[in-house]
């Protein structure tokens, strides 16, 4: 349930029972029921990988702010057992404590607390590196750089996408995703060239990425698919200044976004608007941040409501225009 509305989840009768089959053998505990050393079952850390892609898929259709209380308390959870835990089983169960974290990082990130997704990736970092996660710790490096990207140390962007680029058990789309922040960082730094190269190298990239066996649940960076590219390349165009590249490039990506990722299609069509109100069209802006409003709302995605709500004070020497009146109207009336 979320916003008074039902949705359903295509979910296989497999991973359903899987899923059902390890909560029940994890059972109900907190930190004062902690269980002998040596008594957790190895069977967890799979189970705690098919739940948190559950979730995944969750948060991709409602928004974080339905499951970051269950993402918190099975972190939780992970680190009791990874306490009892000893050898190999204690590294697997570090591991998945680290992409939940990195999970708990995101979530916050798009509800908007940075300052709890800086602490949930900084856990996520420490983890990965004492488990020798190379692989995570890779990824971790490329959110770093994305997290970057709009803050106050932009400088950095390019150098952790290069570093995470450089270890050595990268997968490749974790190099496809460092090379979309090394893109991002190349725009800031206003050469259009290297950025619209870091673009193609990610498309490179992408295309030579393994396609998935339906055992290998969802990769690391999964997500670069081309409609996310495209995404990403229109949030360089516009931030290089060439709204109309970046309208073609954010139509591209909203026109291709899977029907399930609901609330990414609303922040990329809250883009969207910006880039058509940059090319000097505010009733199209004023139309697609509507429709990206509702999706903000169905999803309590901050980002996408943060993005429509900037645009309130340059729309406003448009209002007597009924596409832009009703969205400031919509605006004020919601705040």
């Amino acid at each position: 349930m979320a916003g008074g509305q039902a949705f359903s989840f295509p979910l296989s009768r497999r991973v359903l029972f899987e899923i059902a089959a390890g909560l029940t053998t994890l059972g109900v505990v907190n930190g004062t029921d902690a269980a002998p050393q040596g008594a957790v079952d190895p069977a967890v850390v799979g189970h705690f990988a098919q739940l948190r892609a559950f979730l995944v898929r969750a948060d991709d259709r409602l928004g974080g702010s339905t499951i970051l209380s269950t993402v918190e308390q099975q972190i939780a959870l992970i680190a009791l057992l990874r306490r009892q835990a000893r050898g190999q089983l204690r590294d697997q169960l570090l591991s998945a404590e680290a992409r939940w974290s990195e999970f708990g990082g995101w979530l916050s990130d798009d509800l908007g607390d940075r300052t709890a997704g800086e602490r949930w990736l900084d856990r996520a970092a420490s983890i990965a590196q004492e488990a020798d996660d190379r692989e995570f710790s890779a990824y971790v490096l490329a959110r770093r750089a994305q997290r970057m990207v709009g803050g106050g140390d932009e400088d950095r962007v390019v150098g952790l996408a290069q570093a995470a680029s450089r270890v050595p058990d990268a997968p490749v789309l974790v190099r496809a995703f460092a090379a979309v922040q090394q893109a991002h960082g190349h725009a800031i730094a206003g050469d259009s060239t290297a950025f619209q190269a870091g673009i193609e190298r990610a498309r490179a990239l992408v295309a030579t990425a393994p396609v998935p066996g339906d055992s290998d649940g969802d990769p690391l960076g999964s997500f670069c698919t081309p409609p996310y590219l495209a995404a990403q390349e229109g949030e360089g165009w516009l931030r290089l200044d060439q709204p109309r590249r970046a309208i073609d490039s954010f139509t591209t990506a909203v026109n291709q976004w899977p029907d399930r990722y609901r609330r990414e299609r609303g922040v990329y069509l809250s883009r969207t608007a910006h880039a058509y109100l940059a090319a000097s069209e505010p009733d199209q802006a004023a139309t697609v941040a509507t429709e990206a409003l509702t999706l903000a709302a169905t999803t309590g995605s901050a980002r996408a409501h943060r993005n429509v709500t900037a645009l309130a004070p340059r729309l406003a020497a448009f209002a007597n225009r009924p596409q832009v009146r009703h969205l400031l109207d919509h605006l004020a009336a919601t705040g």
